[in-house]
């Protein structure tokens, strides 16, 4: 099979749509609709991928008079956004725009963006962008990054009151069904938890296997007010041994991060796990295997 990065953040769409809690996607909705009555909403997003939140945030009505900011630091992500957005924008009636196409769009409705190839610490320390934004949106995005360094810069970025909506947030559970082999079941999904606690970012330790926990007390540490807090589980299962969507590619991409990850680690027997991987896909391709993966969504204000 080939694996494609950008077809795994759209296939994913779908399983971010049921994850996301909408009760603190609503807390997030009436903060920004009361800024949205006084002026136009200032957001950025982090690690924007293929700009799939920026559609929902339009078709949840979480946005209809904003300016957006998205960054990658993958080329081909922004690149694929900038054809996806406009072609999206024209089919649904958008009211939508490049900020490059306007010289002055502060007082016309709608959203302008702009999509930036950045990296996320360079853009983020930039002067202009200090006390620039109302919202700075993160989906599955912290667990990748040093907490201790990153969220102090998003405080800077934000203007009083700020908001931070931070989503899909990996907190420690991953599981398979049907069980093939307990111990070694066990001890594959130990060691890929072991790689993300052992991930190193510009020489520091990211969030982590254990991000969704971890972000509360990193958020006060911060100075965030903490607004709400709610489970974002993936959940991905069969009906009638089909999976909706692109599930099917979904769950054969996050096999892939197993195979790229577990040979690292010699204390797992490369020949079981080879056929734990062969066993698994045929599952997906026969519509038994379902997933979970827990996960936290925060909505925090600047304090």
């Amino acid at each position: 099979m080939e694996f494609s990065f950008t077809r795994y953040l759209s296939s994913k769409r779908s399983v971010d749509d049921r994850a996301l809690n909408r009760r603190v996607w609503e807390a997030l909705k009436n903060e920004i609709h009361q800024t949205a009555q006084k002026e136009k909403v200032r957001v950025l997003e982090l690690g924007m991928g293929i700009g799939t939140m920026f559609q929902r945030s339009l078709e949840w009505g979480l946005l209809n008079h904003a300016e957006y900011t998205g960054i990658d630091a993958e080329g081909e992500n922004i690149e694929t956004a900038r054809k996806i957005i406009p072609k999206w924008g024209n089919a649904g009636g958008w009211n939508i725009h490049p900020i490059e196409e306007r010289q002055t769009h502060e007082d016309t409705q709608g959203v302008a963006y702009r999509f930036i190839k950045a990296d996320l610490y360079d853009f983020l320390r930039q002067p202009q962008w200090q006390k620039y934004f109302d919202v700075v949106i993160a989906n599955a995005v912290l667990d990748l990054v040093d907490l201790e360094s990153v969220l102090p810069m998003i405080r800077s970025c934000l203007r009083q009151d700020g908001l931070g909506y931070f989503s899909i947030n990996f907190d420690g559970t991953t599981a398979f069904e049907p069980v093939i082999d307990a111990e070694l079941d066990a001890q594959i999904i130990r060691y890929y938890h072991q790689s993300m606690d052992e991930r190193l970012v510009n020489g520091k330790p990211t969030g982590g296997s254990c991000t969704g926990r971890r972000l509360f007390h990193a958020l006060k540490r911060a100075n965030f007010e903490v607004v709400e807090i709610g489970s974002s589980d993936w959940v991905v299962f069969p009906q009638a041994r089909h999976y909706p969507a692109d599930e099917a590619y979904f769950l054969h991409f996050i096999l892939h991060f197993f195979e790229e990850t577990i040979p690292k680690y010699p204390q797992i027997n490369l020949i079981a796990f080879e056929n734990w991987l062969r066993a698994r896909r045929s599952q997906i391709e026969r519509g038994e295997l379902m997933f979970l993966a827990h996960q936290f969504d925060y909505l925090v204000k600047k304090s």
